[in-house]
């Protein structure tokens, strides 16, 4: 059965119930939304009124200009910013409510201890030195032999100062194969710096050539494809990724994207109850496993 179907025949069969009345939810959270939205918006309208009818009135009233013209902007501008803020923390809600719904299908993912494997983020050579890492989420499953971990993690730099520089911030996926390729290669985006002291080699493939290098510690490369590159750019446009780091380290590949907001998806004014409404969420986890099924050829 093709991933997405099982997902659909999930969401079906087993996680509908469950869905009705987070659906209630938020239909009510969507006319509040609304309500005080349309309430702000006329609420500038009549204070727009007002002072277009004191403009013309050359009295004393003629002072109140700017506290009107001030008060019109405010609650036009707040009208639209209530619904980007009601749908931000929607998401947060989504991400607290939903995504643990869809860790069962496929690779049955299980909640996982947090900062757990800083030694293999340090072995993959794809970041300088960090001081801590503190993971916000983190997640363990299995697919076709491979153990994933996929964290919502912060790297950051060891700075004095009570405030942290990020060194990273976004989704870390590390696949921990059941072979090794003997070898230990890496691609990083043309906006990350080298952290690595192989040797870049040339993968004869012109796209991946114009956004990524790759490194390896010996130039034997059995891993590097066209197909690879079409999985590596779903990668970046599933996870909406700043930039793409991969480290193929022996038996371990991790896979670095950093986000502005790790694994946010769906919309306020978007139906709970409809399958294909989920495919964002559902396409980053099929990237991973379709990129397991790529390294397992070489099996």
């Amino acid at each position: 059965m093709d991933k997405k179907e099982i997902y659909y025949k999930y969401i079906q069969e087993k996680l509908m119930p469950m869905l009705y009345p987070l659906e209630e939810y938020r239909l009510k959270l969507v006319r509040k939304v609304v309500l005080s939205s349309v309430f702000m918006f006329l609420a500038g309208i009549l204070f727009a009124f007002i002072f277009i009818y004191i403009s013309y009135k050359h009295t004393i009233a003629l002072l109140l200009l700017p506290i009107f013209l001030f008060l019109m902007y405010m609650f036009f501008i707040k009208s639209i910013v209530n619904i980007m803020w009601e749908g931000r923390k929607y998401q947060n809600w989504l991400v607290d409510k939903i995504l643990p719904y869809f860790f069962e299908p496929v690779a049955n993912f299980k909640f996982w201890p947090k900062n757990n494997d800083v030694e293999t983020v340090i072995n993959s050579k794809l970041f300088k030195n960090f001081e801590t890492r503190e993971d916000i989420l983190a997640i363990f499953g299995i697919y076709n032999k491979t153990n994933i971990i996929i964290s919502n993690t912060n790297l950051t730099l060891p700075v004095k100062s009570s405030i942290k520089s990020n060194l990273f911030k976004g989704t870390l996926i590390q696949l921990e194969l059941p072979f090794s390729i003997n070898n230990h290669i890496i691609l990083n985006s043309k906006n990350e710096p080298k952290n690595n002291n192989f040797k870049q080699i040339n993968p004869h493939i012109d796209e991946l050539n114009k956004f990524l290098y790759v490194f390896a510690k010996n130039e034997e490369n059995k891993v590097i494809s066209e197909y690879l590159w079409q999985i590596i750019k779903r990668f970046g446009a599933d996870y909406i990724a700043k930039s793409f780091q991969m480290s193929i380290n022996n038996d371990v590949v991790l896979i670095a994207l950093k986000q502005k907001n790790p694994w946010i998806f769906g919309f306020l004014f978007k139906s709970l109850l409809k399958e294909k409404n989920y495919d964002e969420l559902i396409e980053r986890f099929i990237v991973i496993y379709d990129s397991i099924d790529y390294f397992m050829q070489f099996y």
